[in-house]
């Protein structure tokens, strides 16, 4: 937790922050009185602190992929991105409700076998989100703009949301585990996908994990489709990482509590570090091998 502390100098006081993980302590001269946009001041301050601590590790991981990447026949990569997508698909689908396993999945995805005495329409929205999501990483890369976000949804749910695929919400909505949580009213979508856009577009970092972990948490808590807000998230995540470079990001669908609840926890306190901490911890430990 970021805290005010005051050291005093020849009579006078003046406050830093001051932040302590372990054995790691950082600190940051804020004047001789508390600034009006202290919380902003806190947040950057944490999000600089976690930084030091990220950046040489991602950026290590990026290095040593690329390495392994270019070393591979196309025909491999076409494999690799096939396998992640399989994987990809049945825990991004199970964890917001498909009705298909593992086993069904690949079944269906593999062999083009529909599974038996399971959803149909969980079956096609499997069926669409993995073709788009090879598409995705077969083809040029792009901007993602509003226009992207809507087409990507209307591919995936045009046959199962008919009337709402493709478009913006027109009623409210709410996360029914924790009524505190708002996101943002019908009348602020647009201008909050304006925004969310922009940003992403005109990033000029350089730690692009962290942009698609931000993407993504933007974007959800913006939720501007009445359905299919998780996956579409997950889509722009994987999309950043993809365009740039980077290992692709599983959030397993065993992990879907921590996942969720780091979610919620940044929403209730409109703060993204503790989204991020979850987000990053969780994909370094899943490319451990590229460090």
């Amino acid at each position: 937790m970021v805290s005010v502390i005051t050291r005093e100098k020849n009579g006078k006081k003046y406050l830093y922050l001051k932040h302590t993980t372990g054995n790691r302590q950082k600190e940051k001269y804020l004047g001789l009185s508390i600034p009006q946009n202290i919380e902003n001041i806190k947040k950057e301050f944490m999000l600089e602190f976690y930084d030091e601590e990220w950046d040489k590790q991602v950026n290590t991981i990026s290095v040593n992929y690329k390495k392994e990447t270019r070393k591979k026949p196309a025909s491999i990569k076409q494999k690799d991105f096939e396998s992640f997508g399989i994987s990809f698909t049945y825990n991004t689908q199970r964890m917001e409700g498909s009705s298909l396993t593992e086993s069904d999945t690949k079944d269906l995805l593999i062999y083009g076998v529909t599974p038996a005495r399971k959803s149909q329409i969980d079956s096609i929205e499997t069926a669409k989100h993995y073709d788009l999501f090879m598409r995705l990483v077969t083809s040029k890369v792009t901007k993602i703009t509003k226009k992207t976000i809507l087409q990507w949804h209307k591919e995936i749910f045009g046959q199962t949301k008919i009337g709402e695929a493709g478009g913006i919400r027109s009623y409210r909505v709410g996360v029914t585990t924790n009524s505190k949580i708002e996101f943002a009213t019908v009348t602020k979508i647009p201008k909050r996908l304006q925004e969310c856009f922009s940003w992403l577009n005109k990033y000029d970092g350089k730690n692009f994990v962290e942009l698609a972990a931000l993407a993504h948490y933007k974007f959800v808590s913006i939720h501007p489709f009445g359905d299919g807000n998780g996956r579409i998230s997950r889509l722009i995540m994987n999309y950043i990482l993809f365009s740039h470079g980077c290992p692709l990001m599983l959030i397993k669908n065993n992990d879907r509590r921590a996942y969720f609840k780091s979610l919620e926890k940044s929403q209730l306190n409109h703060d993204e570090i503790h989204f991020l901490k979850w987000f990053m911890k969780y994909y370094i430990k899943a490319n451990k091998q590229y460090l």
